[in-house]
């Protein structure tokens, strides 16, 4: 075997001594000695390349190549590749190379590819490879003698690149398609960068985007938009509508158009801590203003008709007892209805679906002008229409009670009323309590009392249980009720 030291040198890793080791005269080339120089000096120069490179050689394409690409083959291809005809080598892939290979053969000129998908089979298995590379002609005596391949496995990249897109387009879609409208504006002059399709719905389908503000939605200006956007643009200080009015004309042939926004004008800061842009994001929540309005409306008229009905309730009874000539009795039935009147009032708040219990409890002190004798605690609990009926009329007796007989009916007395919510194991129950202090020596009513004692010990919409204790020192009420019994009553 020719001496191939002259040809490969010292060095080159482990495929310089692989090479140096081959049995070369076996190949088409034959011995080394007997290679044209430019192929001596190629293969040197990739030899001592920390860059993969490859070499096709000659018609029948003889293979040579450095350590850098031996690393991107597995044991499929490596070592058996040196030395080999590189059709039958890449047969797998000679559609895809077959033709770069034979272009710079034929004289074509160098070739180079971008992140190309070029499988390979690197442990029995295809597997897909992204390279950057380019072919490139080695001369012979004016003539093409060969390939030099440079390249570089790119997959890593390419699959983060293409991951980085599918996210954008992710994004994209999404920005495209959020309910709420968002748009995206740049430099001082607040620029349309984006906008998605529920901004353009909101404006009328108008081609925003690369137009200022002023330019695009003109409208805008004299109602004060653009000058919140300046203020954010040089303050930095984000601004939140709520509410917020805004009348757009579509375009020039129809009327202006009112819409109500929850919007937030968001300052965009650059890593220098210089602002770019504004960021815009909201609702339009139109509807639900109307809605609301609308709603407000038939409740007035809802308070206005039940307080009538009340008192025509109110006439009727005074028509009713006045035989009987007792102003306790027609102050008693007054008292009530006004009660039952203040407990709609609480419900027309909340569209008659419940009403707090806080609200109903100090509705009823308020009554009575007696807050500073009262000692109130207790947690918010939306109560239904029935159990908050319920307790108004409860407490009205019970503060009635107290200031005829009671602690009210004392300079010194005072009253402390407090509820919880206990947990128990058959669900959570409201406890009640009405404690009377400082009033007058407490004597239980004979024969179980009247109409109010009555309805007390009905309990919270006649669930649960009462437990009255007329202790001399003051009256003591404990009502029970479960919650999900109040909620729904």
């Amino acid at each position: 075997m020719a001496d191939t030291r002259v040809l490969f040198l010292e060095g080159g890793g482990e495929m310089g001594a692989l090479m140096r080791s081959h049995d070369w005269s076996a190949t088409p080339l034959g011995s080394p000695d007997t290679w044209p120089q430019s192929l001596r000096v190629t293969i040197r120069l990739m030899l001592n390349s920390q860059h993969p490179m490859f070499i096709w050689w000659g018609p029948e394409l003889i293979q040579f190549y450095n350590d850098a690409y031996r690393q991107t083959m597995g044991p499929a291809m490596h070592p058996k590749a040196l030395g080999a005809r590189g059709r039958e080598t890449w047969e797998d892939i000679w559609p895809i190379i077959g033709p770069q290979i034979e272009l710079v053969m034929s004289g074509g000129g160098a070739t180079w590819n971008v992140e190309q998908l070029v499988p390979i089979n690197r442990d029995g298995e295809p597997e897909n490879v992204w390279w950057t590379y380019g072919y490139s002609p080695i001369d012979l005596d004016g003539e093409i003698g060969g390939v030099l391949v440079v390249c570089n496995d790119v997959t890593e990249q390419h699959l983060r690149t293409e991951a980085y897109k599918n996210e954008t387009l992710r994004i994209a879609r999404q920005f495209e398609e959020a309910p709420g409208f968002i748009a995206m504006l740049s430099g001082p002059d607040h620029i349309f960068q984006s906008a998605n399709a529920a901004y353009r719905q909101l404006v009328g389908l108008r081609d925003v985007v690369g137009k200022s503000v002023r330019e695009a939605v003109p409208e805008a200006v004299d109602q004060g938009f653009v000058e919140l956007l300046d203020k954010v643009y040089t303050t930095g200080q984000p601004f939140v509508g709520r509410r917020t009015l805004i009348r757009l004309q579509p375009d020039h042939d129809s009327p202006p158009e009112d819409h109500y926004l929850d919007f937030i004008y968001q300052a965009v800061h650059e890593p220098n801590g210089t602002i770019s842009g504004i960021f815009v994001e909201g609702q339009d929540v139109t509807e639900h203003v109307l809605a609301e309005q609308r709603l407000e409306l038939v409740n007035r008229e809802l308070q206005h008709r039940v307080k009538n009905t009340l008192a025509t309730v109110q006439a009727i009874a005074t028509q009713t007892l006045r035989s009987v000539a007792d102003d306790e009795v027609m102050k008693t039935l007054t008292q009530r209805i006004v009660a039952l009147s203040r407990a709609h009032d609480a419900l027309i708040q909340h569209n008659w679906t419940s009403a707090d219990i806080v609200r109903i409890v100090e509705s009823a002190i308020d009554n009575f002008g007696m807050r500073e004798r009262f000692t109130v605690t207790g947690p918010s609990l939306e109560l239904g229409p029935n159990a908050t009926l319920s307790l108004a009329m409860i407490l009205h007796e019970l503060f009635t009670n107290a200031i005829k007989y009671g602690a009210l009916s004392a300079e010194t007395g005072w009253i402390t009323l407090c509820w919880e919510i206990e947990g128990k194991s058959a669900g959570d129950e409201l406890v009640l309590q009405w404690l009377e202090e400082g009033g007058p020596e407490v004597v239980r009513p004979e024969g179980g009392g009247g109409f109010g004692s009555k309805l007390v010990n009905m309990g919270l919409d006649g669930t649960g249980e009462v437990l009255q204790s007329y202790d001399p020192s003051g009256l003591r009420v404990e009502m029970r009720a479960p919650v999900a019994a109040l909620l729904r009553s």
